[in-house]
C-alpha cells in the first residue's frame, strides 16, 4: 500500500478544509492523517541509531552488547 499519495490526499483535503475551499473533512480522515503521521515518526525514531551510526551491521551488533 503507497502511503504517501493517500498521506498527500489527505494533507490537501485538510487544507482545502481549512482555507474554505469547499470538501471538509470528517472525523475518519482525521484518524487516517493522525496514523500516518505516528507511523511516519515511528520510521524516524527506529532509524535514528542506523543515521548517527553509520551501517545497519554497526547497528544491529550495538543491540548485543
Amino acid at each position: 500500500m503507497a502511503l504517501r499519495p493517500r498521506f498527500v490526499a489527505a494533507a490537501q483535503q485538510a487544507q482545502q478544509a481549512e482555507d474554505g475551499n469547499g470538501g471538509g473533512y470528517d472525523e475518519d480522515d482525521i484518524e487516517a492523517v493522525k496514523g500516518m503521521a505516528r507511523l511516519f515518526a515511528e520510521l524516524g525514531e527506529s532509524y535514528t541509531a542506523l543515521i548517527a551510526i553509520g551501517t545497519w551491521a554497526n547497528v544491529t551488533a550495538s543491540w548485543y552488547l
